[in-house]
């Protein structure tokens, strides 16, 4: 298959060119979960898939308030999910997040511990009055003898939400909260075929076309399951690995485009294998796709940017855009279109700078 015609798939298919989707909730449901490890970019990026312009703050009110939620699901690092997805979604990966996590528990040694702590953690947040931050936890546990804080602290947390026994609640300004896990999820039981069928399916519904070791990245699922997961749809084989579903539709050529994408964007992250995002840049070699806010044209990455916030608050917020080569004037048109639907997003002053060719 054409990599343009693989590039221009997942840019339809994702949402980023054509009709958006209606609402967030639309969104996470379609794409299966999406990367939060950031918390502010991956609002920008359910916020440009989506219709209307959505400030990052009407973004948090839905993840805090509405049908999404933010949980360690997969790989393992924070995702949106739907709060219908997520108990299912959990008995699928939290036991292989689990493994990796009791190295570094043993690291710290609370191992041991590990159960102990859990269930401490639990009952301080189900007796809270109201949603408690990670610290706040820390210091309910220090109350009663045990003293965690940073790395092992999060540990213990993390350990908490893949044993369903919190999740997270409303933001308090940059910090997650957390309440009980029963409080916001609903119970959904699914035996573990038709778990990887329905996740491979989802995946291959809103990423396709992409290879099974891809579906095996991103859910962090064994590439035995993936492959499995494949293997109970009805798929088109299109080369190169690269595998579709046979309803999905088929590959139309998209109009130019450019578009600022966050860190973590899916279309990016989804991926095992990237190189087909990659061209030469002025200085030679390519772009670090494997991090970072990519500035994109024609689904190929032309460039970096990032916001600074200046010490002032009276300041504005510059948005800085750095190509990695030279744009044609309709193509710097399309980056600066895309730039003001950000600092809309954004919600505060801002302002658009541009960088030299690096």
């Amino acid at each position: 298959m054409d990599p343009r015609q693989v590039r221009d798939g997942r840019l339809a298919r994702q949402r980023l060119v054509g009709a958006p989707y209606p609402d967030l909730a639309a969104a996470v449901d379609h794409l299966a979960a999406v990367q939060s490890q950031e918390f502010e970019d991956a609002c920008w990026s359910l916020a440009r898939r989506t219709s209307g312009e959505l400030s990052g703050g009407a973004v948090a009110e839905e993840v805090a308030h509405g049908r999404i939620v933010r949980h360690h699901v997969l790989r393992p690092t924070w995702h949106f999910v739907l709060t219908g997805d997520l108990d299912w979604m959990l008995d699928l990966t939290a036991p292989r997040i689990g493994a990796q996590l009791r190295t570094q528990l043993r690291t710290t040694g609370l191992l041991e511990d590990r159960d102990r702590l859990v269930a401490q953690v639990g009952a301080i947040v189900e007796a809270a009055d109201a949603p408690l931050t990670r610290r706040e936890i820390g210091d309910r546990l220090a109350e009663r003898g045990t003293e965690l804080k940073g790395q092992a602290l999060g540990h213990v947390t993390l350990s908490a939400e893949l044993d369903k026994i919190v999740t997270t609640g409303p933001r308090r300004g940059s910090w997650d909260t957390f309440v009980p896990y029963a409080s916001r999820i609903p119970s959904v039981s699914l035996g573990h075929d038709e778990a990887v069928a329905r996740l491979a399916g989802r995946y291959l519904a809103a990423h396709g076309p992409a290879t099974a070791r891809d579906f095996a990245w991103w859910s962090g699922l064994t590439l035995t399951d993936a492959r499995a997961g494949y293997a109970a749809h009805e798929t088109i084989d299109l080369g190169e690995d690269l595998v579709d579903l046979a309803a999905s539709p088929r590959y139309e050529p998209v109009d130019p485009t450019a578009q600022l994408l966050s860190l973590f964007d899916e279309y990016v992250i989804a991926y095992q294998d990237r190189t087909l995002y990659e061209a030469p840049v002025a200085a030679g070699g390519t772009i670090d796709v494997w991090g970072g806010n990519l500035l994109l044209v024609d689904g190929i990455v032309a460039g970096t940017w990032r916001t600074r916030k200046s010490r002032r608050k009276a300041d504005p917020t510059t948005i800085e855009i750095t190509p990695a080569r030279v744009l044609t004037r309709d193509e710097r048109q399309r980056a600066e279109t895309d730039a003001h639907h950000l600092i809309d997003h954004l919600d505060r002053p801002s302002e658009l700078l541009w960088k030299d060719v690096e």
